[in-house]
């Protein structure tokens, strides 16, 4: 018999899906929220556990093995120097693609059919074209990260005839939807040819500052940077000097560092940048679609544990993801 909790408040047809992955002398204790698994006292038998239970909490529950949860970046764990390391940790890595992947798309069009200066104008009372008007046909799409959200951003990129070129690190395995492929050794190259440069990668030590000054420089003028990774990765004031200074068309942020931003930062004042908080991965309180995504893989490990089969997604501490 397995103990398992979830502490993510839950629908009567989800709890219906989880129960139907489980085995029948299994129990499956269900919680609105982590306050309600501490109150109940169950902590001590809990073996599995739903959701993105804090340290002190993980400490607490002598007999977890388990933890999967409903995201699918770690660094709450991956950077918690007293993680215990004989629990496994699952992601929801590939719950979220499709909905990042619209983010990133209408961010881009959004700075591309310049919206955001049509709608101020509109709100002055303006009725002028203006100018320099784009479009994502035939533009080059440098795509840093091909997983789930890579994958899904470039198969939408390309139903607007863009030209996708992927960054992964390791190469040899098969990625959907890109014209082409590089290593991560070859990022500074790809970027000087790239009109698009989107950032999709887990925060980690070696990503960690990748986009600086230097690097940033080596990007077209007219291109524009996406980051819906983590904001440790691009170099705030790097790419704030080259916004002002026309190093770089226009920029997507659902990410910074630090975030939230300072509410005088320049960036949360310019016409040509996109700055959202850390919104595009439309999470479980918000989205059934990704909550059934979610539960899917939860259900599918759910098996994969009682067959002692490898798990999905398991967290790779030593990588970061």
């Amino acid at each position: 018999m397995r103990i398992i909790a979830i502490t993510k408040k839950c629908l009567e047809c989800e709890k219906e899906l989880i129960l139907s992955a489980v085995e029948k002398e299994d129990k499956v204790l269900f919680f609105d929220n982590e306050e309600e698994l501490l109150k109940s006292g169950a902590c001590t038998n809990v073996e599995i556990i739903l959701g993105e239970p804090d340290i002190s909490t993980i400490h607490s529950m002598k007999n977890l093995r388990w933890i999967q949860m409903t995201w699918a970046g770690a660094n709450k764990y991956t950077s918690a120097s007293d993680y215990p390391n004989d629990i496994i940790l699952t992601s929801a890595s590939g719950a979220y693609g499709y909905v990042i992947s619209e983010y990133i798309v209408s961010g881009i069009l959004a700075l591309t059919k310049k919206l955001f200066l049509y709608r101020a104008q509109m709100q002055r009372g303006g009725w002028n074209k203006i100018e320099n008007d784009d479009t994502l046909e035939g533009k080059r799409v440098l795509i840093l990260g091909t997983g789930d959200i890579g994958q899904e951003t470039a198969k939408k990129l390309k139903c607007f005839g863009a030209y996708t070129v992927g960054i992964c690190r390791m190469p040899g395995k098969e990625r959907l939807f890109f014209d082409e492929m590089y290593t991560v050794e070859q990022v500074d190259l790809q970027l000087q040819s790239a009109d698009v440069v989107v950032i999709a990668l887990p925060g980690t030590k070696e990503t960690a500052g990748m986009f600086d000054a230097e690097r940033i420089k080596k990007m077209k003028s007219s291109a524009v940077l996406v980051n819906v990774g983590r904001g440790s990765i691009v170099d705030t004031n790097a790419m704030t000097d080259a916004l002002q200074n026309g190093l770089l068309k226009g920029a997507v942020l659902d990410v910074t560092e630090p975030e939230p931003l300072p509410e005088t930062h320049p960036l949360r004042f310019m016409e040509n940048v996109v700055l959202t908080p850390h919104i595009s991965g439309i999470g479980w309180g918000e989205n059934l679609f990704t909550r059934k995504r979610i539960l899917d893989i939860f259900c599918e490990n759910i098996k994969r544990d009682r067959n002692n089969d490898p798990k999905k997604n398991v967290i790779d501490f030593g990588k970061g993801y």
